[in-house]
């Protein structure tokens, strides 16, 4: 069974009350493609927008199900929330509550965090298995300081206690600075405060090369290798990669790569994998 899924930015902060026509031309982009992604992410998406992404998604894609941290978000004041959809019969539930490996319950607010609607996890159970599907959105460290790094230890606890199991890790990390042509991630916790700097490094890397041990892989790197990376490869105003997926190194990935056209409707590229199960 082959699936496609895209995880995107679809940079719905600005303006503060969304736009309609925005949407609007996202959603027309993504329906002129070849083929629709079967698990679509998305970040940064306008509470004010919230009926209209349901309406287009469900009625105009055909999405078949989707879930969403929208409400959450506008409750919390603040200023975007997530969707998870599926264009299959499958069953789509959000998860915030899991098991060690000694079947001991786990639930995802371990931590404090004032942006709890950035992590968006849900359960899609497939004829052949159930993936967990973590769809995340890390705040800018610029903006929000060690809110950022509360995030990322989040999703790295989470992952980590409940164990290696079929699972998808996509969105925008806001991470790393730069990387290297021999695959080093250089994150920006160097640039930090003595007080802060181990930690906010160690956040950045446990995600960005500290999750094999649990099974997974980054998609883009997987197909690509390392070596220099063309601008059209870098995901966020064509001059950083911080979009990333992981997957499960189970899965038969065939290919993962940025759609570089989705610079007309955002300020990040989508992010596209395709794998078998």
């Amino acid at each position: 069974m082959s699936i496609r899924v895209m995880s995107w930015n679809v940079d719905g902060t600005f303006p503060p009350a969304g736009s309609s026509a925005a949407v609007n031309a996202k959603v027309e982009w993504l329906d002129s493609l070849e083929q629709l992604p079967d698990i679509l992410l998305f970040q940064e998406v306008n509470p004010n927008q919230r009926e209209l992404w349901h309406e287009l998604l469900l009625e105009t894609l055909g999405y078949t199900a989707l879930t969403d941290t929208i409400e959450w978000a506008r409750d919390l004041a603040n200023s975007n929330g997530h969707i998870t959809a599926v264009r299959e019969d499958w069953r789509l539930s959000e998860n915030r509550f899991g098991r060690d490996s000694t079947g001991t319950p786990v639930e995802l607010d371990t931590l404090d965090t004032a942006f709890p609607e950035k992590i968006l996890i849900t359960d899609i159970e497939l004829p052949q298995a159930t993936i967990e599907v973590l769809n995340i959105r890390a705040v800018p460290g610029s903006s929000w300081g060690v809110e950022k790094i509360i995030i990322l230890e989040q999703v790295y606890e989470w992952m980590t206690t409940t164990g290696e199991k079929p699972r998808i890790l996509a969105g925008d990390f806001n991470a790393p600075n730069t990387e290297l042509a021999d695959g080093q991630a250089i994150p920006f916790g160097y640039e930090k405060e003595a007080e802060i700097r181990n930690r906010w490094v160690s956040a950045e890397l446990n995600l960005l090369k500290g999750i094999g041990h649990i099974g997974l892989i980054d998609a883009f790197r997987a197909v690509h290798g390392y070596g220099d990376i063309d601008q059209v490869d870098l995901s966020w105003d064509r001059t950083k990669r911080f979009d990333h997926l992981f997957m499960s190194e189970e899965f038969g990935l065939n290919d993962c790569r940025y759609l570089s056209e989705g610079y007309d409707y955002s300020d990040h590229a989508p992010i596209v994998a395709e794998f078998e199960i």
